[in-house]
């Protein structure tokens, strides 16, 4: 009941009207050729950054070797902000351009978005495609607005900072990323019969989850795409692993023959809910480093809105730590009923002796999805 009354009205502020404004997002120029491999790894790079700040960047791509109206068009913006220039791929972003692409020019790139979402400026290159002069001060002197996922277009310098750490983190917690997690730890709970425990080892993983998530975004940890892919095929291959087991559980429950896991638990004896709970704190800790680049975009652009609000020292602190305390109590609650679902329709149902094998099953299905179809995380 205590359950219900949380999601109702978890569900009936996720509703409220909100004021919104609308949002400045940043426009990102992007001028490249087909074919140049300098160009698709910035593509990749923008791409990322696009799904962590979703609505509020801009990407504009206009290809220039193939085409002789945008090969035009660089050259004129080239002139018009006195870059000299040459090759692609070139970006431009306010009144700041960018020729070639390492990871000093990728740097440079983010550095100036966030220059931009906290001091909007005008889309130089829409001004002289449409034949519009360039103003010397391209500064749109606007408060800054930032698009949220519950709050929507804001403007940050009117919105309290506890308003943003709350509904940024109660959001995040119900994002994509953050319910495949939870789908992996359904598929680990449903091996648990005892109530006790599951609520224990799944409070250990999502507070694990939550701590690691944290420092991530506090250390501001950022990985390479090679880097994300190994990540991910190695959760993938624990996942598989870990349904392997199951399923072997499950069909040699009427067979004398041991199965895997009947041989661990053995292993285990007394020390088997403290192997439990150490296998739950590391999976925790690898699938949070699955989907860090992926669903992070919130913590982003909470830290932007208080460096916006010249919000520093110990309030900055304290605001982000807000932040991960609703993000922490969503994801709890988020468990508590997948916790009830694997309870009242599994374990204590007649389909409770299939609960390996509905295990299994999950954990390929988190296991295919995080393979198969990982660009399923940018849909936030």
């Amino acid at each position: 009941m205590k359950i219900k009354k949380i999601l109702f009205l978890l569900t009936l502020f996720l509703v409220l009207p909100f004021t919104k404004v609308n949002a400045e997002a940043v426009n990102v120029n992007v001028f490249y050729g087909d074919g140049c491999p300098y160009c698709a790894e910035e593509e990749k790079y923008l791409n990322i950054l696009k799904s962590e700040l979703g609505d509020n960047l801009n990407i504009q791509r206009y290809e220039v070797w193939n085409n002789d109206e945008n090969s035009k068009l660089l050259s004129d913006v080239r002139m018009a902000l006195n870059d000299n220039g040459d090759g692609v791929p070139f970006v431009v972003i306010g009144n700041k351009t960018f020729t070639g692409y390492n990871d000093s020019v990728a740097e440079d790139i983010k550095t100036a978005i966030f220059d931009n979402l906290k001091n909007p400026n005008v889309n130089i290159v829409e001004l002289i495609k449409n034949g519009q002069p360039v103003p010397t001060d391209t500064s749109l002197n606007t408060d800054p607005t930032i698009h949220f996922t519950i709050l929507g277009d804001t403007n940050v310098k009117e919105t309290s900072a506890a308003t943003i750490a709350v509904t940024e983190g109660m959001s995040d917690a119900i994002n994509l990323g953050s319910l495949w997690i939870m789908l992996f730890l359904a598929g680990i709970m449903l091996c648990v019969y005892n109530k006790k425990k599951r609520w224990i080892l799944g409070g250990i993983f999502v507070l694990t989850s939550t701590v690691t998530y944290a420092i991530l975004c506090f250390t501001n940890a950022e990985f390479t795409i090679n880097q994300t892919t190994f990540i991910r095929s190695f959760v993938s291959i624990v996942a598989i692993i870990i349904a392997a087991i199951s399923i072997d559980a499950h069909m040699k429950i009427n067979i004398p023959k041991k199965s895997i896991l009947q041989s661990l638990q053995e292993t285990f004896g007394k020390k088997q809910m403290f192997v439990y709970a150490i296998s739950v704190i590391i999976t925790s800790v690898i699938a949070t480093f699955t989907l860090v680049n992926q669903v992070h975009s919130s913590p982003i652009l909470v830290k932007t809105a208080l460096e916006i609000q010249n919000i520093t020292g110990g309030a900055y602190v304290m605001y982000m730590i807000l932040y991960f305390l609703m993000y922490l109590l969503v994801s709890l609650i988020l468990f508590a009923v997948v916790n009830t679902i694997i309870k009242e329709l599994i374990i204590e149902n007649t389909i409770g002796t299939y609960n390996r094998l509905i295990a299994g099953i999950v954990m390929l299905v988190a296991a295919a999805i995080l393979l198969f179809v990982p660009s399923i995380f940018m849909m936030i």
